[in-house]
């Protein structure tokens, strides 16, 4: 079960990115290319937190000793990409593996619901919004996603989009704390878990 990430550490910069799984071919007869899309793009992550305190370090370096490396998950907020408004209690209606879409229900009415660069965590795993979605007098709407969805997604799922968040994990088992008189600094690189 992944772990929460400590609401007492904002990061002062994060780099968030995708990584994409294409593939490509180069023909040797006349240089022509083709790229096939697959599913299982994930999404990289490098934080740093700002200088700390002692008390904040330890609180740092028990949340990683907690992580044990790359054995550990966590839920990392896209602490830049927070709403506040109020578009009802959205849920999958149809979510099928490989398309890079989803059909959610249970929002207001004919609004705007989501504008592009929004992100939605649904089952634990982020995606981006890549463009603005009004919804039906039903309150049913088809979401463009930044990427194809690894797997189906159950029907009725909730979506969280006011604290979207990613599960992620370390890249490397290992981390360093750079200590200062009275304050340290921690940066760390993780990529979504799945």
């Amino acid at each position: 079960m992944a772990i929460e990430w400590p609401v007492e550490l904002c990061p002062s910069s994060m780099d968030w990115g995708m990584v994409y799984n294409n593939r490509d071919f180069t023909s040797s007869l006349n240089n022509s290319q083709q790229i096939v899309g697959y599913p299982g793009s994930y999404w990289r992550c490098s934080l740093s937190l700002p200088s700390m305190t002692y008390s904040r370090s330890r609180l740092a370096t028990a949340f990683m000793g907690r992580l044990q490396g790359r054995f550990g998950t966590f839920k990392l907020p896209a602490f830049f990409r927070v709403r506040k408004d109020d578009i009802g209690a959205p849920v999958v209606q149809t979510g099928v593996a490989m398309a890079s879409s989803v059909i959610l229900r249970g929002m207001s009415a004919s609004r705007l619901v989501f504008s592009q660069g929004d992100y939605i965590t649904i089952g634990g795993v982020m995606h981006e919004v890549i463009e603005d979605v009004v919804s039906s007098a039903s309150g049913v709407a088809t979401v463009p996603l930044n990427r194809r969805l690894r797997t189906a997604i159950a029907d009725g799922t909730a979506v969280e989009y006011r604290n979207p968040y990613s599960t992620m994990r370390l890249e490397e088992d290992r981390y360093t704390l750079s200590v200062k008189p009275i304050l340290s600094d921690l940066s760390i690189q993780c990529r979504e878990a799945f």
